[in-house]
């Protein structure tokens, strides 16, 4: 049977080329999708330190006495757990006590005094007032008056010079020409009388606005001098009070009592003496040290980073987070200090203990696969036994 062999021969032949076929053409695509990962695929480049550690930042302060004084009681003992503002100390404050109790009484009647003042003034602004008023009326009728007079004696000033002349004609008798010119002398008088009323009121006014004035003036120097005793006696009571206050130790900051000086109630302290040491714990922070080459020009404030805690498996346990904050421009045994902050949450597994030796890794920028093999041949070709740096793909 020489033909049915004939055939499946061929048709063996015919299946293993459509296999080669789509062989090469799947091993062509792969090489496409290789080479197109290995010129544009962006990978994230880490500097890695393994020289970092945890720390924990301290705020020690040292509490004082600002004044000498006896100790009355003692509020805190040692290892306290103290918030701002907790008393630590009371000394004596009996003698500022009774200095205060004074210049209070003193500035409460001084206080008085001037409040006495401002009402004496009310009353005497509304005196001045009320007289100033019915003199202005007493002076408008007076004037009105005058003008009524004046105007009747010019009247009867024509009346008299017509009565002359009538007496020339012989028109009219001497009796009434003299009776004319006595009305006009009475009225000449009147208006005379009534200017010198004017004047009087005038001068009474004003005589009334000068001793108002001057009452004023005294009023006005009795309240300065008040015034200027009531601000010395505040600054006093101001100065003892903050003298009172100096003599309550108490807390600056918040924290732990560290140290506290062997004394006793009824001891006297010397301004200037050292009491207490109050230590506040500040948040954990990472401290790492690179190589000059990996640190200069790629380390930057406001980088990602990620902290693996030695002895902790990144793994099982988790890593942290953090942010660098600083980079230190000086060079100091051929490295360079890099502070960072914790970011995010922390892995409960995790302990946050000062001087916990850690490895930091922080992101630097991205490279293609294509620059970093280039990278790595001009290392080997410069005879660079290390990385300048450690790269690691971005987890997803």
């Amino acid at each position: 049977m020489p033909t049915p062999f004939v055939h499946t021969t061929r048709s063996i032949a015919s299946e293993t080329i459509h296999s080669l076929a789509l062989v090469s053409t799947c091993g062509i695509l792969l090489m496409v999708a290789w080479a197109i990962w290995f010129f544009s695929k962006d990978i994230t480049t880490y500097s890695v330190s393994d020289v970092a550690r945890l720390e924990q930042a301290q705020n020690t302060v040292q509490v004082s006495t600002q004044r000498a004084g006896r100790v009355v009681a003692i509020a805190a003992s040692l290892g306290d757990t103290l918030r701002t503002g907790d008393l630590l100390i009371q000394l004596d404050t009996s003698a500022l006590d009774l200095e205060l109790d004074g210049d209070a009484r003193v500035s409460q009647r001084l206080t008085e005094q001037l409040t006495a003042i401002e009402r004496d003034q009310s009353l005497l602004d509304k005196k001045f007032a009320e007289e100033d008023k019915a003199l202005l009326d007493q002076l408008k009728f007076l004037r009105e008056q005058h003008q009524l007079q004046v105007s009747n004696q010019q009247i009867q000033a024509e009346v008299a010079e017509r009565y002359e002349r009538l007496l020339q004609k012989q028109q009219s008798s001497e009796l009434d020409y003299l009776v004319a010119k006595r009305t006009y002398q009475q009225m000449a008088m009147e208006t005379l009388a009534a200017e010198a009323d004017i004047r009087a009121e005038e001068d009474r006014r004003e005589q009334i606005a000068t001793e108002y004035q001057l009452v004023v003036s005294e009023l006005k120097q009795r309240s300065a001098d008040i015034q200027r005793k009531l601000v010395e006696v505040e600054t006093r009571i101001r100065q003892s009070t903050l003298a009172a206050g100096e003599q309550q130790l108490r807390a600056p900051i918040a924290g732990t009592l560290a140290s506290l000086a062997d004394i006793r109630e009824g001891e006297v302290l010397v301004a200037g003496q050292q009491v207490a040491t109050i230590q506040a714990e500040g948040g954990i922070g990472i401290q790492a040290y690179f190589p000059p080459a990996q640190a200069l020009g790629h380390i930057r404030p406001g980088q990602y980073a990620r902290v693996k805690l030695d002895g902790f498996s990144w793994a099982r346990y988790g890593q942290l987070h953090a942010r660098v904050e600083r980079v230190a421009s000086a060079v100091r045994q051929e490295r360079i200090l890099v502070q960072l902050s914790l970011q995010g949450k922390v892995p409960p597994q995790l302990p946050l203990l000062h001087d916990l030796p850690a490895r930091v890794e922080i992101a630097t920028g991205t490279k293609t696969p294509y620059q970093l093999l280039l990278q790595r041949v001009g290392d080997a070709l410069t005879g660079e036994r290390q990385s300048r740096q450690a790269t690691v793909e971005r987890l997803p």
